[in-house]
């Protein structure tokens, strides 16, 4: 308003000099042109009071336009100088608004990185968890299932006796398989991967999952024909099947319809997708899919976390995912999941191919026709319990015993009668990765030829090479039937390639 007025102030200025100049135009002319009348010489113009009247109105006039001009280069350059201002402004705040967004999507990523972390390190600590504990337990249940065993072929054992016997088979049964859970998805459960057919392998578990599902599920399986093996651990390979399909049955409460396809799948490393647990390679895809209730992201999200479950309390113990999650990644390969409320879960598990064809295998015969034998075996073994079961069930079968607790103490006996021991069975779950190795070398260095035999728990990884040496595996927690059968198909291999 100030502005205003001063400007209309102005204006009535330019007014009032303006009218002034116009009267000094005039002036002049009557005040030059009187003095001719009388015959006197009229001054020049320039000292006439007309001219500086003529001057001054022309400085104001000139001073009025000047101001106009003043007053409208000032207007412009405030209107660019708030264009400018609105500009940067807005420059600024879009700036503003994507490093904001920038550092929450970083904020993000952090944050799932963190539960990433985090997951690992609870899978990592439950591993390390059940490695400590499963060679104490797998001693305890090897001497349980053995001293049941020998009850079991007690022929004065009466009818109540041995359904109790039995029982304690089926408990130690379901805590070797719990233990094998709890080493799996930590993914140090021992393994022994070989060529594989899937197909065939479908059609072996088929009956078993049969059972395990009930009336109002339909199971479908959708096998491409002409499918390469793959390298897998059999009794992984029909563990992993067997949990999925039970998951996907207490998801189909009112039942439904599972599928379980497999075909091949082929990745080139230009067609993997950024952030992807794909590899490139061939590859023999698993599907289980069924129609249940269906996940969401949220628990798609913790779906392979270790004791994380959905169902009611007493109904699940939360490691069959995870063990799956554990057995897919010892194998190499990975898990996709896809999931609807409503509509269903589908599982795609990828297997690596196997570069060799499937071994065919000799069928093992009842236990009860396992054939003993008079052969000397030279036991090492540190539990005194554990040596003792072995002892007796080696010698009903048969078989000469020498035990040792340790290695350089059956090396000692080895010195004395080596000519006369044909087989070793060596416990090497408390040793070195390699300790068992370098020990058996040393019986190997005096023959060649000698059969062995390691025990080891379910948590360590044996696929070490020896040559052609008679190398034979037998895991922890074994039956007596179980060791009897190793120890004579050792020492049959052992004839039947001797010249």
């Amino acid at each position: 308003m100030h502005r205003r007025n001063r400007l209309k102030s102005v204006r009535r200025k330019i007014g009032f000099f303006s009218g002034a100049v116009s009267l000094g135009l005039l002036m002049p002319v009557s005040s030059y042109a009187a003095p001719q009348s009388s015959g006197v010489a009229a001054p020049p113009f320039y000292q006439t009071a007309g001219f500086y009247w003529l001057c001054g109105g022309g400085v104001i006039a000139a001073m009025a336009v000047g101001w106009q001009l003043v007053v409208r280069w000032r207007r412009r350059a405030k209107r660019l100088r708030d264009e400018e201002i609105f500009r940067l402004v807005d420059q600024w705040t879009k700036s503003l608004q994507q490093e904001v967004a920038e550092r929450k999507q970083a904020q993000r990523a952090l944050q799932e990185s963190q539960d990433w972390i985090m997951r690992q390190e609870r899978l990592a600590a439950a591993g390390q968890l059940a490695a400590g504990l499963a060679h104490e337990f797998n001693n305890i249940l090897t001497v349980v299932q053995g001293h049941a065993f020998l009850l079991l072929n007690n022929p004065a054992l009466d009818e109540e006796s041995l359904k109790s016997v039995n029982h304690i088979n089926d408990g130690v049964e379901r805590t070797s398989r719990l233990i094998r859970q709890m080493l799996a998805l930590s993914r140090k459960q021992m393994m022994m991967r070989k060529p594989l057919d899937m197909q065939e392998n479908l059609d072996q578990t088929a009956e078993m999952l049969n059972r395990v599902l009930s009336e109002q599920v339909t199971l479908k399986f959708e096998i491409a024909p002409k499918l390469p093996p793959i390298l897998a651990d059999a009794e992984m390979f029909q563990q992993i099947i067997l949990n999925l399909v039970v998951n996907a049955r207490d998801a189909m409460s009112s039942g439904g319809r599972l599928t379980i396809r497999a075909d091949e799948a082929k990745f080139s490393a230009s067609d993997l997708p950024p952030k992807s647990n794909r590899k490139p390679g061939r590859f023999v895809r698993l599907s289980v899919a069924d129609t249940g209730s269906g996940m969401d992201t949220n628990i798609i999200s913790h779906l392979f976390e270790p004791f994380f479950t959905t169902k009611d309390v007493g109904k699940g113990t939360g490691l069959g995912l995870a063990t799956v999650h554990g057995m897919v990644n010892q194998h190499e390969g990975w898990i996709e999941v896809q999931s609807e409320i409503g509509k269903g879960t589908c599982f795609d598990i990828y297997f690596p191919v196997a570069e060799e064809a499937p071994r065919k295998e000799s069928v093992h015969t009842d236990t009860n026709a396992i054939r003993g034998g008079k052969e000397t075996i030279l036991v090492v073994e540190d539990q005194e319990t554990l040596r003792q079961l072995v002892r007796e069930v080696l010698q009903n079968h048969g078989y000469q015993v020498l035990e040792a607790p340790t290695g350089a103490q059956a090396y000692e006996l080895w010195e004395k009668s080596h000519s006369k021991v044909d087989l070793l069975l060596m416990d090497i779950s408390t040793h070195q990765d390699d300790a068992g190795a370098r020990m058996a070398n040393r019986f190997w260095k005096d023959s060649p030829r000698l059969p062995v035999i390691f025990i080891y728990d379910n948590n360590r990884d044996v696929g070490q090479e020896h040559g052609n040496q008679p190398v034979t595996y037998l895991s922890k927690p074994y039956g007596p039937a179980q060791l009897i059968r190793a120890v004579r198909e050792a020492l049959d291999a052992v004839i039947a390639h001797t010249p």
